[in-house]
């Protein structure tokens, strides 16, 4: 094993322990709809529509279909495959594109991104690229500030993002960024503790 990815291995055994599975699979994992949930998700609006009868073919529509209505319901975006996620693609084959035989929603990668773009414009949000990754890092330092608790500076981030209408990153990084901040702070008071003994021992 080579030395970057034992230092990989080992950052990711030392993150912190913030959420329960239950927790996490309800915040990071594509959602599992009931036939209300794909009747309210799934539905188009005129502006989503429009969007839609721009895409080129069958395949490409209901992979947009499926990954809007994910979005709609976890503001984060998600890889499938047609066997993942058998039971909604039937219900937006039938409701959307009847009697076709176009039962896949596999789409290359570039084209993905293109639909992740499009979802983007339509709900008013921006991915978490580097610049919304700094707010959120300072973001986190400032609630670190207020409180040590790792569940606090986790669920503010989380407020942040969806008051700023900005994407989740992965649970792994927002784990990485709570420990940093809570790093960042605990040396940041240590160093004030530490100026401010060489203070008093010098006027002593």
């Amino acid at each position: 094993m080579s030395r970057s990815s034992t230092q990989t291995k080992g950052a990711r055994q030392q993150r912190l322990k913030i959420l329960g599975q239950d927790e996490i699979d309800f915040l990071f994992r594509r959602p599992c709809f009931t036939q209300e949930e794909r009747e309210q998700y799934f539905t188009l609006s005129a502006s989503e529509q429009a969007v839609l009868d721009e895409l080129k073919t069958i395949q490409s529509k209901i992979a947009f279909i499926l990954q809007l209505g994910y979005f709609k319901a976890r503001h984060m975006f998600f890889v499938f495959t047609t066997h993942d996620v058998a039971e909604d693609l039937n219900h937006v084959v039938e409701r959307y594109f009847p009697g076709t035989a176009e039962l896949q929603c596999t789409v290359s990668k570039k084209t993905r991104l293109k639909h992740q773009d499009l979802i983007l414009e339509l709900c008013g949000y921006r991915a978490c690229g580097a610049a919304a990754r700094k707010e959120l890092a300072e973001k986190a330092k400032q609630v670190a500030a207020v409180s040590g608790k790792p569940v606090y500076v986790f669920r503010q981030m989380l407020h942040f993002l969806a008051e700023q209408r900005i994407v989740a990153p992965a649970y792994g990084s927002l784990q990485d960024l709570v420990g940093n901040a809570l790093t960042y702070e605990q040396n940041r008071m240590g160093e004030i503790l530490r100026e401010q003994l060489e203070s008093s021992e010098t006027k002593t």
